[in-house]
């Protein structure tokens, strides 16, 4: 059996205050790089087909961009899903931890709660538990295992430098120090490589001397994006050869093909263990800002952790773990304005932890995202000390030949949004919202309504002209 695994991914690029994608110019012609990325490749996937043969993970961030921006490419997702579960009695899909975070380098309970919302956020959308979840760079250790296990996941996927002697195929059973398992894949690294990095011709021929079940696990961008045409040599290829086609769960059914031991903190784009996200490890390049900004995001979760437990208390946790309903667009009435600025602090908190700020050596949009969202965290606990904390360590953190305070911006939030809508409505096009605020007309002024938090901004058109035109 041949099993494709293609991960699903970009990361969170809305701005944390408006939560909507501003323009990215690298990505021209394109606004931003979720639609260029979508137009060369998740669209003609999904137009040929291909999700309805492999096994795929979405990332949260990018599956509701897609429902809310290109529902046909969303609704291909859901169908492949389907498609799975009709042709080989189990589905295509399988779960993604809320973020793509390095979860071995987070703390417990931040694990936790992204998978658990991963977990939720796939049931809502999928309309049935996973059977297996993606690891974010499949960076692992045996906390990681049990955090998956104790939320209800059977699998995941590693590859083999991460497993003693080199394994491939699976499933295997991995044995864990409650006594329990969980099964893992492990990806044939050669085939996967080739297929990424040296386009499909080589891959076939490689793949004739491969012996047994093959998983091949790599970014679905490769398909269109990276590769360019690859989403049609894809389909050719499931064309040619759909009779030995599989996805993870029906290999799972034929049961463990044998016992493997992990080898811990380690991913599969880091050949320093995890070093990439936390220090300056030489991947990509000399980045020696990389170890500054893991301290700094470190530290805006300590300050959130600490306000959110002596605000809120023990039950605080429960509440949070709850709040994924409201991030997938529940009702947030039943917690107080207090709790809903910590939760919200909660979520940038995680957010700021996406994987991406310190991938590649280069500092660019990435890095900006990072930390305007450990801004929004530390802004939203309401306590100076901590801002002007914040703003010391930023100065302390030199990057190109500027401090990271670079990339907060000095106008955001309902400020922001006043500013876009003065300059709509004097244009006589007024809107009654701009992302998550709500505008509400009072006379000569006007109201912002943070639907997130429940606030209220109260501006006057004169006074906030002149703001405007100080710019």
């Amino acid at each position: 059996m041949i099993v494709f695994h293609l991960h699903l991914y970009q990361p969170e690029r809305a701005d944390p205050w408006l939560e909507i994608i501003l323009p990215e110019p690298s990505a021209s012609p394109y606004r931003h790089w979720n639609e260029r990325v979508s137009r060369e490749c998740y669209e003609p996937n999904a137009e040929l087909g291909n999700y309805n043969w492999v096994s795929f993970d979405v990332g949260p961030p990018l599956l509701s961009w897609l429902k809310a921006h290109r529902p046909l490419v969303f609704k291909a997702l859901l169908d492949g899903d389907r498609a799975g579960m009709e042709k080989w009695g189990h589905g295509n899909a399988i779960a993604h931890p809320f973020y793509h975070v390095i979860l071995p380098l987070i703390p417990p309970r931040d694990r936790d709660v992204l998978i658990y919302w991963g977990v939720e956020y796939f049931k809502r959308f999928f309309k049935r538990s996973p059977e297996g979840m993606w690891l974010p760079e499949m960076a692992v250790d045996v906390q990681t295992l049990e955090a998956l296990v104790d939320n209800g996941i059977t699998y995941t996927v590693l590859t083999q430098s991460q497993v003693k002697g080199g394994r491939r195929g699976g499933p295997f059973k991995v044995v864990l120090p409650s006594g329990r398992s969980i099964a893992v894949f492990v990806r044939d690294e050669g085939l996967s490589n080739t297929l990424a990095f040296s386009g499909f011709e080589k891959f076939v021929e490689l793949l004739k001397s491969a012996s047994g079940d093959v998983v091949i696990a790599l970014d679905g961008e490769t398909f269109g994006h990276h590769l360019k045409g690859g989403d049609k040599m894809l389909a050719e290829f499931i064309k040619s050869r759909a009779n030995e086609l599989g996805n993870l769960g029906l290999l799972y059914e034929r049961g463990y093909r044998g016992e493997v031991e992990i080898v811990e903190r380690t991913s599969w784009s880091c050949p320093h263990g995890l070093g990439r996200w936390s220090r300056d490890c030489g991947c990509d390049g000399p980045a020696p800002w990389r170890e500054g900004l893991r301290k700094l995001v470190d530290w805006v979760g300590e300050q959130v952790d600490r306000v959110f437990e002596s605000r809120l208390g023990p039950r605080g946790w429960e509440l949070l773990r709850g709040y994924i309903e409201v991030l997938m667009g529940g009702d947030n009435s039943k917690y107080t304005i207090e709790q809903l600025r910590l939760l919200e602090a909660q979520r940038a908190k995680l957010a700021a932890n996406t994987s991406d700020a310190w991938f590649f050596a280069r500092v660019g949009i990435e890095f900006g995202i990072a930390i305007k969202w450990a801004l929004r965290a530390v802004e939203l606990l309401g306590d100076d000390n901590i801002i002007r904390e914040f703003y010391k360590k930023l100065d302390e953190l030199a990057v190109n030949g500027k401090t990271a305070e670079f990339f907060c911006p000095k106008i955001r939030g309902p400020l922001m949004a006043a500013m876009m809508y003065i300059s709509l409505a004097t244009a006589g096009r007024a809107p009654e919202r701009i992302g998550p605020y709500f505008i509400k007309p009072v006379n000569d002024e006007f109201e912002i309504i943070d639907s997130r938090t429940r606030e209220v901004f109260r501006f006057r058109h004169d006074l906030l002209w002149g703001v405007v035109q100080s710019f």
